[in-house]
């Protein structure tokens, strides 16, 4: 289009910045020459100030109206979308006809007018996606695939083919109406919702990577359902995105994790006023996706088989045997500097008190036994000068890569074989289950091997006083018995890897 430069206008006693409309807008204008805003002043200087950002104003003015007409043309995104979707007589807004003094019926065929109506069109698009998105996750919903093919009289389209219709669609009907006060899109309110967990962290009510996860897994929502405004979401979008996770293979248990992430977001919108209610609580999960297996602890001879494994790092040898003396998680060791070794009353332990761990209990203090000992002060000697006692890379959520390193080595050995049980699953956390399984076998008490581990003690007596004392837990683990880790007294750790 072809723009002529805004001028300023005095009309009565307040100046106006008028701006001449582009011939080919003006069909799209009702036929207006002209269009103008109040530069509301009466001073001619601070009209001609305000001039250039108000001709940016009128020349989005029209161009919307230009957008909007467009709808209405056969080829726009809009109407594609809602031909392919065979949504041509659905009803989206109702009226009122002042002149025949009845209802009229507005359906997707008559493009929107206004915010409202396009944020209503908007859904339905949105909603009718889904719904071919859910029967693909749901091949044995018989009913809803028949109604499906007797809608479109044949085949339905796939559902990320008709995502792309509607995507367009709703991005064509983003640049017709402003967004001013437009109701937000899942995205939009997540920008806002990483500021409230980021002030959060600062306030140390909530770890960085647990925030990171929780973005994270409402990204992959987003994803999934498509990004829709806060007021247009149901149930349905919950149990969809459940249905895809499951068919990507994810434990129930995961799946209720980031739902619960998700709904999280939605009660915050909640409490900010932009949802009535979160439409994401009591919802029914427990038959979606895969049961969770709990790890098999390692015996001794499957733990000797792990020591024994020909040209073992060094350092997966040595986590290891951190691993099963003292019953820490994988990257509480991995992770662990040299400074959070520390010694009390000759009781050497490692100090997790103000460390990033899971959770509250597992800030702890954990004493390293008698035969872990000689390791631990020979690697702090040989560390002297650096800052973690393993060289694990760390990845960009803050967890280090022993994971992957200490899984590679673990499947050298056939420990279901070995074991006899075929369907036991091991790994690097089955060393965690088979500490307090020895706790257990030397009848140590619960409170104190529970305290050692860093799990809730789930009693109300647990609630009072400090907890068992470091001399009490350091006998405890004192107690267990661990003949795979000779090599440790004899000093003759392998340096190969």
């Amino acid at each position: 289009m072809e723009w002529h430069p805004a001028t300023v206008s005095l009309r009565g006693e307040i100046y106006y910045v008028v701006m001449t409309v582009p011939l080919e807008a003006r069909a799209a204008m009702d036929g207006k020459p002209q269009v103008r805003r109040s530069a509301r002043t009466t001073d001619r200087k601070i009209a001609e100030q305000r001039r250039f950002e108000l001709e940016g104003v009128l020349r989005e003015q029209v161009t919307r109206a230009v957008r909007k007409a467009g709808l209405h043309q056969v080829e726009s995104k809009y109407l594609r979308a809602v031909r392919e979707l065979r949504l041509m007589n659905h009803v989206y807004g109702h009226g009122y006809d002042e002149e025949f003094n009845e209802p009229v019926l507005q359906t997707l065929a008559e493009p929107p007018q206004s915010l409202r109506e396009a944020e209503d069109a908007i859904q339905q698009l949105q909603q009718f996606a889904l719904s071919l998105r859910q029967a693909e996750l749901s091949p044995e919903d018989a009913g809803a695939f028949i109604r499906l093919y007797e809608h479109f009289q044949g085949q339905p389209p796939s559902a990320g083919l008709a995502q792309e219709w509607v995507d367009a669609a709703v991005s064509e009907l983003g640049a017709c109406f402003s967004t001013e006060d437009a109701s937000p899109t899942l995205s939009s309110y997540l920008d806002n919702y990483e500021r409230k967990l980021d002030l959060r962290i600062g306030q140390n009510d909530l770890k960085p990577k647990t925030a990171k996860a929780r973005v994270k897994n409402i990204r992959q929502f987003i994803d999934a359902v498509g990004d829709l405004p806060l007021h247009s979401l149901q149930a349905t979008n919950a149990y969809v995105f459940a249905q895809h996770l499951a068919g990507e293979g994810h434990a129930n248990s995961t799946i209720k994790t980031r739902i619960s992430d998700v709904s999280t977001m939605l009660e915050a919108a909640v409490q900010d006023g932009e949802l009535a209610q979160n439409p994401f609580l009591n919802l029914k999960l427990s038959r979606i996706g895969t049961r969770g297996q709990h790890y098999a602890p390692l015996s001794d001879e499957l733990l000797g088989q792990l020591f024994s494994i020909p040209k073992l790092p060094q350092a997966v040898r040595e986590i290891w045997a951190f691993l099963i003396c003292t019953g820490m998680r994988l990257d509480e060791a991995a992770l662990c500097k040299l400074h959070q070794v520390k010694e009390q009353d000759g009781i050497l332990y490692f100090d997790l008190q103000n460390a990033e761990v899971k959770n509250r209990q597992s800030q702890r203090r954990v004493p390293i036994c008698s035969t872990l000992e000689p390791l631990i002060r020979r690697m702090l000697h040989d560390r002297a000068g650096c800052d973690r006692l393993f060289d694990f890379p760390i990845k960009a959520d803050g967890k280090s890569r022993a994971s992957e390193k200490c899984g590679y080595w673990m499947k050298k050995v056939n420990l279901n074989k070995i074991s006899g049980d075929p369907s036991a699953r091991y790994t690097n956390h089955s060393m965690r289950g088979s500490f307090k399984d020895k706790m257990r076998d030397a009848e140590v008490g619960l409170e104190v091997h529970n305290a050692i581990l860093g799990h809730d003690q789930h009693t109300v007596s647990a609630s009072y006083g400090r907890g068992p004392s470091l001399a009490a837990m350091k006998t405890a683990v004192d107690k267990a018995q661990h003949p795979y880790l000779g090599w440790i007294a004899q000093g003759t750790a392998c340096r190969e890897g």
